[in-house]
């Protein structure tokens, strides 16, 4: 059940033109840039190699990266490894699901250390740049980054509002520490920020033919995978090279770029609109945090959800349509089932939610400041047969309580998360419309 599972044919290479190439060539480029663009609007905030907590939940206010949830605290942290290797630590997190994620800049996973992967003792581990072979702290485990430049996420459970200040006192002992001078062989860094100019990670396309630049500079500061060669190699040609400046171009070349950003954001678009013709309800991001090549689920997967893990780490399910195929809407009001003994498959040490986002994958006010429902909801009310009712509605429920999840007049999206899910092909209920 994958969100991508009908990409067009790849066309001979004697039929392919700049244009072709260059909407590729958007498609590849934009989740790097999308994560490279958030990176430098955060980075207005936060230092390089330095924890940035959030203390609270997310909530409406919070429009840096799409889709966050409101089950955990983040911790983030942009890795800039030409300094060194980072050691993170962190303490014993007793019977707590934490989670650290590292993303390489072109959006893969390459690591989680925490519940699932290395337990709840207390822990070191020190990230190291590509291809390092210097000294090591003898006692800390080892994690490479494929690329200069990376992104870690970590996620620290919170149970309850009580339990908030326990969850931030664990979070004040993590730690992040760069070990080493800068490494001299080390390509040059992404370009610096324009605090207060900097693109919008939400409107690539707006850039035009200066998209690509932001692509060369991110080849240059962070050499791709050699699986990326063939396209890469098709892009030299146009221009898009590792520090080029292909908006600079030829006035052809130029206008094939430009024509390639229009045709790989409708791509892009088309794909993440499929659903409401598909005829399915929820659509998994079950690739997610591994790509290979598969550069159009990568492009999706940072439209919708920029930062998702692997499936063995939580499991995402993406609903924009209702169980009789039409565009969920919160005037209309639908029921979310989940009969007896039929609750969310994860491990004793998982969670799980259903978030409900607007459109645009952010979260969305409402008047009792409820954005998602789950395992850790308080004063969910059970059937009388056990099964659990969630209703998803502009209009509370008679009584009111925590099975009404909040929804917007207009349009909305629901996203289902599973973390340490126990059956990965599990699938949500369908909201079912309400008269």
């Amino acid at each position: 059940m994958g969100l991508l599972t009908a990409c067009a044919a790849p066309q001979p290479a004697a039929e392919r033109t700049a244009v072709d190439v260059a909407a590729d060539g958007y498609v590849y480029g934009y989740a790097p840039v999308t994560l490279a663009r958030t990176r430098a609007n955060m980075l207005c905030l936060l230092p390089v190699n330095q924890l940035h907590h959030q203390s609270a939940t997310a909530d409406p206010t919070s429009r840096v990266v799409v889709a966050p949830n409101v089950d955990t605290l983040y911790s983030i942290a942009w890795l800039d490894l030409r300094g060194g290797p980072v050691l993170l630590t962190h303490p014993d997190m007793g019977a707590r699901y934490v989670d650290f994620q590292f993303l390489d800049i072109y959006t893969d996973v390459f690591a989680n250390v925490g519940t699932r992967t290395t337990g709840a003792a207390a822990g070191a581990h020190v990230v190291v740049p590509p291809g390092w072979d210097g000294p090591l702290p003898p006692d800390a485990a080892v994690v490479e980054s494929p690329t200069w430049d990376a992104w870690m996420i970590g996620r620290t459970l919170v149970e309850s509002a009580t339990d908030l200040e326990a969850a931030r006192a664990l979070q004040r002992q993590y730690s992040l520490t760069v070990l080493t001078a800068p490494v001299a062989e080390a390509p040059p860094p992404l370009p610096p920020t324009a605090c207060g100019s900097n693109p919008d990670p939400q409107a690539l396309a707006a850039s035009g033919p200066q998209f690509f630049d932001e692509l060369s500079a991110i080849l240059a500061a962070n050499p791709p995978p050699p699986a990326d060669a063939p396209l890469l190699d098709e892009l030299a040609d146009l221009g898009v090279r590792p520090g080029a400046r292909p908006s600079a171009g030829s006035a052809d070349t130029v206008a094939a770029l430009a024509t390639g950003v229009v045709r790989g954001e409708r791509r892009i678009r088309d794909l993440v609109d499929s659903d409401r013709q598909s005829g399915q309800v929820w659509h998994s991001l079950s690739t997610a945090g591994r790509y290979g090549t598969d550069y159009l689920q990568r492009a999706v997967v940072a439209t919708i959800g920029l930062g998702a893990n692997v499936p063995e780490e939580s499991t995402y399910h993406v609903a924009r349509v209702a169980a009789d195929g039409t565009t969920l809407r919160g005037e209309t009001g639908y029921l979310l089932r989940f009969p007896p003994g039929a609750l969310p498959p994860v491990d004793d040490r998982g969670f799980w939610s259903v978030t409900l986002y607007g459109p645009d994958m952010f979260l969305v006010a409402n008047p009792v400041d409820r954005y998602a429902v789950g395992d850790r909801t308080p004063g969910l009310v059970r059937g009388p047969d056990g099964g659990l009712d969630v209703w998803v509605s502009s209009r509370p429920p008679i009584p009111a309580g925590s099975n009404w999840l909040p929804a917007p007049p207009g349009e909305f999206v629901l996203m289902f998360r599973s973390y340490l899910p126990t059956d990965r092909d599990w699938v949500p209920p369908e909201p079912v419309p309400q008269p």
